[in-house]
């Protein structure tokens, strides 16, 4: 019998997920942040047209900003997961509870701090942005609403990082498609009554802070025993999240920086309508790099149960298979953008002058596409095992020669140069990082080469050959769409002969599926003994 199977049946721990139950959770997961893509993806081009490149602009830097104001979570959050999945597998309520209540108080100290700093910053970075604006739309309240609106959600945001920890990604995922419905809603009624950012950003205040109370309503119905009364702060727990959230928020420190340092450089050395242009070809890549993302975050918790029992071989496991399936699915978009962006872009903003600048930039980025998708599952590994000192550390070190090159690049090579300055650091940075969760799990590189990778790219081929002789494409959807799926369909039925453990798994849950429904549908059948037993009676 395996030490988990010991664990369990000694009741000193809860069943551990399964192999399908982590697949469901980063299915959900990645569907609730599809439709946030999609929104983001339609909402761009109609942002861009009712605001005006300037404001647009403007609205990219703030963002930007606010982007950096989430370090203020100090890697709690990462923290909360990995204990709250731990303690949860081991059936300790009173210690979960215990960081939970920590992480609670934390960040509402934290948020007093956000309102503190809020109002001068807001004036300090306000003021230039409204010097350069073709209009009468004032920044500061704009970007002082969306700070306070931020330091308010800081303590509520324990509530999805505790539905993570339970990897109750179901519920989380529906919160945020409901809170989503009404964020589209808003804008849209907004912008078409009156464009402004202020309007903007009250309706991004409201449904967030109502996204984030619905996932209370959720957490405590799921796990009635919560409680975050002070009485629960406990020094022990304080160590252990000072300990992890350390080095968790250095890591964020350095994503911040090469991953927002580009709109804000942009702006400030060249214009508004650089830092819009930077970012519109950014957010492609990022579009694909979060849509996989999203769903190895169901990855950490899931690595923290497996740690907390001992399971090495399932921690292999789970490492070289999710590999090679966000692989399967991010070569195709890869490739995509490199011979669709041009057509896509146009067909998308509308504007060829726009389109043809934001191409070489999106293609430059790509370089990052599928190794930082390949990276995120073993940085995932990394986060659920606790071993992040050196991670982050190496984080910092590429988010700062980001910077420093960017600098220097933008300067001499315009926004060609930043996009080189971003990508070449990320590059060698995921290296590292997949080099270092295969020495944590125990996985050869070259058996992570040929388990987790080679079947991937010999089946990318496939879209490869076949959109190489289909290119050209006209910038139509049409066109676009059918071109990608005579690559796609192809593509995905021989990912379903070379895997034979997807095809099985699907076709034994549609098998369980369709019993159940007969079952359902059948009348129960009752024994004579037991018909007639109430008449003995």
């Amino acid at each position: 019998m395996t030490l988990p199977q010991q664990l369990q049946q000694q009741g000193r721990c809860q069943v551990v997920r399964s192999d399908w139950s982590i697949a469901w959770g980063a299915l959900t997961n990645w569907l609730a942040f599809l439709a946030t893509l999609l929104t983001s993806f339609f909402l761009a081009p109609y942002l861009l047209e009712r605001l005006g490149p300037s404001r647009y602009g403007v609205w990219c830097i703030v963002e930007a900003v606010l982007a950096y104001f989430t370090l203020f979570d100090l890697g709690i959050a990462a923290c909360l997961v990995r204990y709250v999945a731990r303690y949860h597998t081991l059936a300790d309520l009173p210690l979960l509870n215990r960081y939970a209540a920590s992480a609670f108080w934390l960040y509402s100290l934290l948020a007093l701090v956000v309102l503190a700093i809020s109002i001068p910053l807001s004036y300090k970075v306000a003021t230039p942005l409204e010097q350069r604006l073709d209009t009468t739309d004032r920044v500061t309240p704009f970007m002082l609403l969306l700070l306070i609106q931020f330091a308010a959600g800081l303590p509520l945001s324990v509530f999805p990082t505790l539905l993570d920890g339970l990897q109750l990604f179901g519920w989380k995922s529906l919160v945020r498609l409901f809170a989503l419905a009404g964020r589209i809603s808003g804008i849209v009624l907004v912008m078409e009554m009156q464009p402004g950012l202020l309007g903007l950003a009250l309706v991004l205040s409201i449904t967030q802070l109502a996204e984030h109370l619905l996932m209370f309503v959720v957490v405590r119905w799921q796990l009635p025993g919560l409680s975050l009364s002070w009485h629960w702060l406990d020094r022990a727990a304080l160590r252990e999240i000072r300990h992890y959230s350390r080095d968790a928020f250095v890591a964020m420190v350095a994503g911040r920086l090469s991953g927002q340092s580009g709109p804000l450089l942009a702006g400030w050395l060249l214009s508004p309508m650089a830092a819009a242009t930077y970012a519109l070809a950014s957010r492609l890549i990022d579009m694909g790099k979060n849509l996989l993302r999203s769903a190895t975050t169901t990855l950490a918790p899931a690595i923290s149960q497996r740690e907390a029992i001992a399971d090495h071989h399932g921690l292999h496991q789970l490492f070289v298979g999710a590999t090679r399936t966000v692989l399967y699915l991010v070569l195709p978009i890869h490739l995509g953008i490199v011979f669709f962006g041009r057509p896509f872009l146009l067909r998308w903003l509308g504007s060829d002058e726009l389109a043809c600048q934001c191409y070489p930039l999106a293609v430059i980025l790509s370089l990052t596409l599928t190794l930082g998708v390949a990276q995120s599952v073993a940085a995932r590994i990394l986060y659920g095992l606790g071993q992040l000192r050196t991670f982050s550390r190496l984080a910092l070190l590429e988010g700062v020669v980001v910077l420093g090159t960017g600098y220097v690049l933008v300067q001499l090579g315009g926004l060609p140069g930043l996009a080189l300055a971003v990508a070449g650091p990320n590059v060698l940075f995921c290296l590292w990082t997949i080099t270092a969760a295969c020495r944590w799990t125990h996985t050869r590189l070259a058996d992570y080469g040929r388990r987790g990778c080679l079947r991937p790219l010999l089946v990318a081929t496939v879209p490869l050959l076949i959109w190489w002789s289909l290119t050209p494409v006209l910038p139509q959807w049409t066109s676009l769409l059918l071109t990608a799926a005579l690559g796609l369909i192809p593509y995905a039925a021989l990912v379903l002969v070379v895997e034979d453990a997807i095809r099985q798994l699907v076709c034994d849950r549609v098998r369980r599926g369709l019993q159940r429904l007969l079952v359902k549908s059948s009348p129960p059948q009752q024994s004579p003994g037991l018909a007639t037993e109430p008449l003995r009676r």
